[in-house]
């Protein structure tokens, strides 16, 4: 199979990066844009090379990602030729199945996919729709791969991948709040960033227990923790953080291309 990218931001650098160091590598083409990272990928990678246009890495694949802007998706789509056999993967947020379709008539398959940053550490939880056997195996070597049953669930999806930065930020307040009690920085990053690390492990090593039962598990009556998610509750952070998520699916819905 040869893999080929229209866009090549950090997603699409983070699926190449991860399938080139799976087991079993494929042969990936990237298209022009953002020729800096594009370059650099192909300089690290064996399997990995430039194309001269868009169109160029269309003509030598089998299966093409699509990774630009939602802003860009129409002015760039529209000029290309798809073939009958081109298996299509869109990772544009709002832009519908229906239209993606049409744009790459007369594509054999299209499914919308989510992956995140950690493709590169092949750790991303990537959703899929519709499900497709060959896309589903291709992003479960990069994580694990979600099928959704449809596709209004996407913006559900979308708007939880927004977290992100505000988990990073959560981090940086606690090493913040240790430097002012003197703790030295880079002691203060190393324990934060191996607690969060251990709490990520408890999720995985109990997949059975539900992030309600782990809040339980992580706190005794009267406790340090206990305190801490008290005050946090009363002051209406997890509240805010609902109505910040709700904000986010209507801009994606009203964003939506069709």
């Amino acid at each position: 199979m040869t893999l080929g990218f229209i866009g090549t931001g950090t997603i699409a650098a983070a699926i190449v990066e991860g399938l080139q160091s799976a087991p079993a590598r494929c042969s990936i083409l990237l298209s022009p844009r953002n020729e800096a990272t594009a370059l650099r990928l192909a300089s690290h990678f064996p399997d990995v090379e430039v194309a001269p246009t868009n169109q160029a890495v269309l003509d030598g694949s089998d299966t093409v990602v699509l990774a630009v802007r939602p802003q860009i998706a129409h002015d760039v789509l529209s000029e290309l030729r798809f073939r009958p056999d081109h298996r299509v993967i869109s990772l544009i947020p709002a832009v519908t199945l229906e239209y993606l379709r049409a744009i790459t008539f007369p594509s054999a398959t299209v499914t919308r996919a989510v992956p995140l940053p950690s493709a590169a550490r092949r750790q991303s939880p990537t959703v899929v729709f519709p499900a497709d056997p060959a896309v589903t195996t291709m992003f479960n070597k990069l994580g694990i791969a979600i099928e959704l049953d449809r596709e209004e669930e996407f913006e559900a999806f979308t708007a939880a991948t927004s977290i992100m930065s505000s988990y990073f930020r959560f981090a940086e307040t606690v090493v913040e709040w240790m430097q002012d009690e003197s703790v030295a920085a880079p002691k203060a990053h190393a324990f934060i960033a191996q607690m969060l690390r251990g709490l990520c492990g408890a999720s995985a090593a109990s997949p059975q227990s539900s992030f309600a039962e782990l809040v339980a598990d992580h706190q005794t009556p009267g406790g340090l923790n206990e305190q801490v998610l008290r005050s946090l509750t009363e002051a209406g952070v997890f509240k805010e953080l609902d109505r910040a998520l709700d904000s986010i699916c209507t801009r994606l819905i009203a964003s939506r291309s069709k």
